[in-house]
């Protein structure tokens, strides 16, 4: 009896020694198409503790109620809400694509990195409450869940979600609000820095009064809304920072060399091909207006309200428009790249006023500038700089 019962014990000893020391291989499916979605949706609901996603990309539409992506991110929300702690990791390179649902997740508290330009993030995972690994080829968009060929792996599996959880921690990002915050501002076509005949005729006949008084045109005419602007010699030459001297000389009044100012400076731009000016009318001969699917350059108001207007140098307010417009049609908004080589022929322009510009813009905190690293042997191996539009501040503010 007592051998017997030896036999019946020992297996179930085994077993639960094999349990201990060896666990059984945690659970897992792989997910198709909607099935991704629709399981993901049901374990964010679920959620508990916390919620780890690190993806390529996500893509939402606020205008599409079946677009499931708005969905999830709102499930995200929801996990917030409940107290879940929720941490999304997105690919920097992918500014636009992530855009809304950076800016959307950030309204909602929940906290949204973007990694750095030194790696690609090209994740596509999604962790849960410690224990539930998403793991796969698709990103967070309405294509790849509805029309796409893409495979998730969904296991549960505590030590696989440490592991997952840990990596994407480690992963440096970007701390900071990326985006440039869109301000309203005033329109000015791109012709203005690209067509030969136009602006960078005033910047090389540094016509800087001329130019200050061209974008205050353009800031004034579309504060009117009409095409023509009927001219207040007074009242624009004191916005144009002049003031009357003590001693007029062959002024005969104070109105009366207000008036010189500014109409000398009209017939200049007449002469330059960039207004109609007759005595007391003038009308831009650009079309200014924002157009769908066109780039514009924007500039901030607070560009006249913070006194840039008076206080740049014409060349780094020349390399400002440039900026603006670079940024502007990114696909890493607000970070652009160019050579100074390609922005030369591009814009006509010559090498000194685009370093000098931008280091004026630079050391006024108005442009970042990220310098690729020398390499040996002979050093000439250099990527061009990366830049990035900062929102103006007025003087002594911080961001």
């Amino acid at each position: 009896m007592k051998s017997k019962r030896t036999k019946s014990i020992l297996p179930l000893s085994l077993i639960f020694l094999a349990i201990l020391f060896f666990p059984i291989t945690a659970s897992a499916d792989v997910l198709f198409g909607r099935a991704y979605y629709q399981t993901l949706h049901k374990y964010l609901t679920k959620s508990k503790s916390s919620v780890t996603v690190a993806m390529y990309f996500i893509i939402i539409n606020p205008r599409d109620k079946a677009d499931p992506v708005n969905e999830l991110v709102s499930d995200l929300i929801a996990a917030k809400n409940r107290g879940v702690e929720v941490k999304v990791l997105l690919e920097d390179s992918k500014l636009k694509e992530n855009r809304l649902a950076y800016e959307k997740l950030r309204r909602n508290n929940i906290t949204v990195y973007f990694d750095t330009a030194e790696h690609l993030l090209h994740l596509k995972e999604v962790v849960i409450d410690g224990r539930y690994v998403f793991t796969g080829s698709a990103n967070w968009s309405k294509s790849a869940i509805e029309d796409n060929y893409e495979a998730t792996n969904f296991e549960d599996s505590r030590q696989d979600a440490l592991a997952s959880k840990k990596y994407i921690d480690n992963i440096p990002v970007q701390k900071k609000d990326i985006f440039l915050p869109q301000v309203e501002g005033v329109t000015i076509s791109p012709d203005f820095l690209l067509a030969p005949k136009s602006g960078r005729r005033l910047l090389k006949a540094e016509a800087f009064r001329q130019f200050d008084l061209y974008l205050l045109l353009c800031k004034l005419q579309q504060g009117s809304g009409k095409p023509a602007l009927e001219i207040d010699y007074d009242s624009l030459a004191k916005m144009m920072g002049y003031t009357a001297p003590a001693d007029l000389g062959w002024y005969r009044d104070d109105h009366h060399y207000f008036y010189e100012r500014i109409h000398r400076s009209l017939k200049r731009l007449k002469g330059y091909g960039l207004i109609d000016y007759s005595k007391g009318r003038v009308s831009l001969r650009a079309d200014n207006t924002k157009k769908a699917g066109t780039s514009v350059i924007t500039i901030p108001f607070e560009y006249w309200e913070y006194g840039y207007s008076d206080t740049l140098s014409m060349r780094a307010k020349y390399m400002y428009l440039i900026c603006l417009y670079e940024a502007g049609h990114s696909t890493r908004y607000p970070f652009w790249f160019r050579s100074q080589e390609d922005m030369a022929k591009l814009y006509g322009i010559s090498d000194t006023t685009i370093s000098l510009g931008l280091q004026e813009l630079e050391e006024q905190g108005i442009v970042e500038i990220t310098r690729d690293k020398l390499t040996p042997p002979d050093f000439s191996d250099r990527k061009a700089n990366v830049y990035r539009v900062m929102g103006l501040v007025r003087e002594g503010k911080g961001e």
